[in-house]
């Protein structure tokens, strides 16, 4: 069994030097963004299967069916722009040059010369 010193688990979190700060607060952001992305995906999805749930157990409940109507409808806007939110922050991310949430997308941009 080697001896080895204990590395201090904190420099990969915050970097040995100041740096890396910029790098840094560039993968919190990354990391949250994606974060929030996925907590109003899984919201969307929810809303989507309880109002699904609610319109077949409705019954025939005229106001009941409508009420599922309409969270159907607002699960669907909701995942719309979650997504939409996504490919913006991908693209703000890209131009910025951050690694965001998911794949790194290779854009050229058209340029006159």
């Amino acid at each position: 069994m080697a001896i080895t010193p204990i590395q201090p688990p904190i420099t990969k979190l915050a970097g040995k030097n100041p740096a890396d700060a910029p790098g840094l607060f560039a993968n919190l952001v990354s990391g949250i963004v994606g974060l929030l992305l996925i907590v109003a995906a899984l919201y969307s999805f929810l809303q989507f299967f309880l109002g699904g749930l609610s319109w077949m157990t409705s019954g025939g409940d005229k106001s009941k069916v409508e009420a599922a109507q309409k969270r159907i409808t607002n699960a669907i806007i909701g995942l719309v722009i979650t997504f939409s939110c996504w490919a913006i922050f991908l693209l703000i991310f890209q131009f910025l040059g951050i690694s965001g949430p998911g794949p790194n997308i290779n854009l050229t941009f058209p340029t006159l010369f």
